[in-house]
């Protein structure tokens, strides 16, 4: 006889890690936090992107390329051996509507990669010569991205979920990103890598205290040398419509991808953790409905999902299966059934119960290295989420009612309120696509 799994009380609890905060001179918000054990120290550096910077990428995406090719004291090459004396890493990337600075380093060298860091936040200087060699090699991977369906079908759910808000701007083109220059970069840099919008997280072994002394004296130079007045905040974008299903025709494409969105609960909502609950149960984890449907009874698709994104003033959910032509019609009519049987039918206890053990495993393992713990703290910090939901999250996810988990089914996966595209061969799918939905084909 099978033993059923034991509750979810039983997970072995974590230890709640002190977060300390400080208000830094510069303006910057630093949190930090004490985990020993392995001698070394993340660092994240967070910067919010204003509204046209998210709405205007080629700019902001060059930059985080080019923000590490030089600085008043280092070259490119310099720079990097000064970082491999620290035993460390240095970088920087877009995520989501933020720029965001990455270090690590043994433990003993904070003081000298703190350093660094601060030197290519107030004195990177862009040359000419990098800055042309950067976004020629960015220009060529956004062409590569935009001959894929993926991304395709990825920025067409992306602009039905938010339209004119700059969360629905296209991704950058290649001859956008060409044009950028080294004078504009270095405008940019002194208009977004500002102190005061910005969130500094420390992760490991350190002593606050200390840290908190080490990173004022790194940050005290970091200043606004000019007023600049463009506001960061964002306004949340208007609700998601839904309307008829967008086709995208890709002639002689053997496949179909499949995508359908709709908005999301936030981190900092109240009912996060029961629609959370309710994505694991539809197509967030592999024992999932919409996996045991599409894969494993139909075989339409190996890895169906249902993925929630996270930004600074919203949330989006994406349903997403990626199908033979063939079956585009009848992977289509499958979804929206499973939509249909969660939004009238809840969830069981049974799934209920799999799906806390999988949601509360996975977000330890997510923190429980250093660099878990300082991306998910700069990730919370930058769209106001206190430091508490480390552990009031799992704690939540832990005793959410089941009616709590229906009602968000109802709420986040209605397929009324839920936008559609399929990007794929019109000639061979739309005669059957119509037949269930009303048709737009780019």
């Amino acid at each position: 006889m099978t033993e059923s799994p034991p509750p979810i009380a039983s997970l072995k609890a974590r230890r709640r890690h002190a977060v300390s905060e400080a208000e830094l001179s510069s303006g910057v918000h630093a949190l930090i936090v004490r985990r020993a054990g392995v001698p070394l120290v993340e660092v994240r550096v967070v910067l919010p992107l204003s509204a046209a910077q998210i709405a205007h990428s080629a700019e902001p995406l060059v930059l985080s390329e080019s923000i590490m090719s030089g600085t008043a004291a280092h070259d490119r090459a310099g720079l990097a051996d000064a970082v491999g004396r620290v035993g460390g890493t240095l970088g920087a990337s877009l995520s989501g509507d933020s720029l965001v600075v990455q270090a690590s380093a043994l433990a003993g060298r904070l003081p000298d990669i703190l350093s660094l860091i601060a030197e290519v936040l107030t004195a990177a200087t862009y040359p000419a010569h990098q800055v042309e060699g950067d976004r020629a090699r960015t220009a060529d991977q956004m062409t590569i991205a935009l001959s894929q369906p993926e991304t395709v079908a990825a920025e067409a759910i992306n602009k039905r979920l938010f339209g004119r808000h700059p969360y629905g701007a296209e991704m950058p083109r290649p001859d956008a990103i060409r044009r950028v220059s080294a004078p504009r970069l270095r405008r940019l840099h002194s208009s977004l890598v500002r102190p005061s919008s910005a969130q500094l997280v420390l992760v490991g072994d350190v002593e606050p205290r200390r840290t908190i002394a080490l990173a004022e004296e790194a940050m005290s130079g970091w200043s606004q040398v000019v007023a600049i007045h463009e506001a960061r905040a964002l306004m949340a974008p208007a609700a998601a419509p839904g309307g008829p299903l967008l086709f995208l025709d890709r002639p002689g494409s053997v496949q179909s991808n499949i995508r359908i969105g709709g908005a999301m609960a936030q981190r900092g909502d109240e009912d996060w953790p029961a629609a959370a609950l309710a994505n694991a149960i539809f197509g967030g984890m592999f024992t999932s409905r919409l996996v045991e449907n599409l894969r494993e009874r139909n075989g339409y698709t190996y890895s169906p999902s249902s993925t929630v994104r996270h930004l600074r003033v919203a949330s989006a959910v994406t349903i997403g299966a990626d199908v033979s032509t063939a079956v585009t019609a009848a992977a289509l009519v499958e979804t929206r059934y499973e939509l249909g049987r969660i939004v009238v039918g809840g969830v069981t206890d049974e799934e209920l119960e799999a799906a806390r053990r999988y949601l509360v495993g996975t977000f330890l393992l997510q923190t429980a290295t250093q660099s878990g713990m300082a991306s998910t703290l700069a990730a919370l910090a930058v769209s106001g989420v206190g430091p508490e939901y480390l552990w009031s999250h799992p704690a939540r996810i832990a005793k959410t009612a089941k009616s709590a988990v229906d009602e968000a089914a109802r709420r986040y996966w209605a397929p009324s309120a839920l936008a559609t595209i399929v990007v794929g061969d019109a000639e061979s799918t739309t005669g059957s696509l119509s037949v269930l939905d009303d048709l737009m084909i780019a």
